[in-house]
C-alpha cells in the first residue's frame, strides 16, 4: 500500500459573533486569521502531499475563507468540497467523512471547528500526545492548527491504531 496523509485543520482566527441575524455561520476571518491561513498554506507547500488531494470543508464562512487562504499557496488548484454536516459535526461524523473518502484520494484535508476537530486530532494522535512535539494538542486546538497523520491503510480503516501522528503545524 502507498502512503496516505490525513490533514486535520481548525479554521483560522474568526471575528466575534455577528448580531446581524446571519449568526455564527457567517463569522468571517479577522485580518490575523487571513494571515494564519496563508502561513499554513505556505508551510504545506514545503511538504510532499501525495496526489490526488481532496479538501472537505464546513460551509461556514470562516472555514471557507481558511480554505481559500491555505489553498492559495498550493501549486495545483484544488476546489474544496463544502459539506453541511461538517458545521456542528461531532467526532463520529468526522470519522464518517474520513471513512467515506474515495480509495483513489491520497491526501485528505479536513477543515472544521472545535470542539470536534480538535477532539479528532487528539483522538487520532493517541499516545503521541505525550510527546513534546505534540504538546499543543494537550492545550487545546488553537485556530489554524493543522495536524498531519500518515497511514498506509484504506480510509475506511482509519482509527488511532492505524495512523501515525507526523507533525503539528501552527502559523
Amino acid at each position: 500500500m502507498s502512503e496516505r496523509l490525513l490533514l486535520i485543520l481548525r479554521h483560522a482566527e474568526a471575528g466575534p459573533h455577528l448580531y446581524s441575524g446571519a449568526g455564527d455561520i457567517e463569522r468571517p476571518l479577522t485580518a490575523a486569521g487571513q494571515e494564519q491561513a496563508r502561513r499554513i498554506g505556505q508551510k504545506l507547500t514545503h511538504l510532499t502531499l501525495p496526489q490526488p488531494l481532496q479538501v472537505l470543508c464546513s460551509p461556514a464562512r470562516r472555514t471557507q475563507e481558511t480554505a481559500l487562504g491555505v489553498l492559495s499557496g498550493m501549486p495545483d488548484t484544488v476546489a474544496p468540497k463544502f459539506e453541511n454536516s461538517l458545521y456542528g459535526a461531532d467526532l463520529d461524523t468526522l470519522y464518517g467523512f474520513i471513512h467515506g473518502t474515495a480509495d483513489d484520494v491520497r491526501t485528505l484535508l479536513l477543515i472544521g471547528h472545535n470542539p470536534a476537530i480538535g477532539a479528532l486530532a487528539y483522538d487520532l494522535a493517541g499516545p503521541a500526545v505525550q510527546d513534546e512535539a505534540f504538546a499543543s494538542l494537550r492545550r487545546g486546538y488553537q485556530p489554524a492548527t493543522l495536524t498531519i497523520f500518515k497511514t498506509t491503510e484504506d480510509w475506511i480503516n482509519i482509527r488511532p491504531s492505524t495512523v501515525q501522528a507526523s507533525q503539528v503545524l501552527t502559523p
